[in-house]
């Protein structure tokens, strides 16, 4: 009799983790799809296909002169216009790595085109079964023949990430309007449906929630990905009754990190008693 409990609890294991190994690999593959999207659609300047990859809500953040800038996606589209392939210029768009949890996913893809060196982070949200890029920040490095990438400090990036973090472990407001620039988007799945907040509404949301806090029972830095001055960062909390799971999008603003997208999803934790 045990030995048939224990029998038909490794086959429940086993079984549990080959479905979640494939679920993520077809997530991963559905995520392409608007990748290649934007990549064609950046190479050949065609707003038609680009817009097939990009969510209305989204936008674009970058630095101009190390000041922040912003795009919104209707008007990122706009300014695309259509490019001769064959003008001689050499384009060599990729997608460098995704990774997926949950509805939010991240990518990070490159475009060599000869004269200028694109780095993009995206971030996705599978909005009603579908895959859209809902937020971009972009790094770049003009005549990458005679220029290198800027190197980033790692210990200047974690700055903001300890922060923050110490905000859900105190409640303190004071850390998050700090880390965060103040025209961050937040942004997650309910249902199904694209939700976003302000910064503003995030933190009152933050003091409602810490009021009624069950308590952290731990919380993780799991990984820094940089280039230049963006990075995006993946962060793990732990309560009893769930796991969050957030993405975070920086920018180094007048020398200075800062949080300009958050994007999390939240797995109840019977959900990860089946799992």
């Amino acid at each position: 009799m045990t030995n048939t409990l224990f029998i038909s609890l490794l086959l429940l294991l086993t079984f549990s983790l080959n479905a979640q190994q494939s679920s993520q690999v077809n997530d991963i593959e559905s995520i392409t799809v608007p990748l290649e999207n934007y990549l064609g659609g950046h190479i050949k300047g065609d707003k038609s296909i680009l817009g097939k990859a990009l969510h209305s809500e989204g936008k674009l953040s970058y630095l101009r002169e190390d000041k922040y800038a912003k795009l919104e996606f209707p008007d990122y589209l706009s300014r695309m216009k259509l490019r001769k392939i064959d003008d001689g210029v050499q384009r060599i768009p990729y997608i460098k790595s995704i990774e997926v949890t949950g509805n939010v996913a991240i990518a990070k893809l490159v475009l060599d085109y000869s004269s200028i060196l694109f780095t993009d982070y995206m971030t996705l949200l599978n909005i009603n079964g579908e895959w859209k890029i809902t937020n971009k920040i972009a790094y770049s490095v003009r005549d990458p023949q005679n220029n290198k990438v800027e190197r980033a400090n790692i210990i200047e990036v974690m700055a903001p990430l300890k922060r923050y973090m110490l905000a859900y472990n105190n409640g303190d407001t004071e850390h998050l309007s700090a880390v965060f620039h103040n025209e961050a988007k937040i942004m997650s799945i309910t249902k199904g449906q694209y939700k976003t907040l302000t910064l503003n509404r995030y933190i009152e949301n933050f003091k409602h929630l810490k009021s009624k806090d069950e308590g952290m029972i731990s919380h993780q830095i799991q990984s820094i990905d940089t280039t230049g001055n963006a990075a995006i960062a993946k962060i793990i909390l732990h309560y009893p009754s769930s796991v969050i799971t957030q993405y975070l999008s920086l920018l180094k603003i007048n020398g200075e990190w800062k949080i300009v997208n958050n994007a999390f999803d939240i797995i109840p934790s019977t959900a990860l008693k089946i799992i």
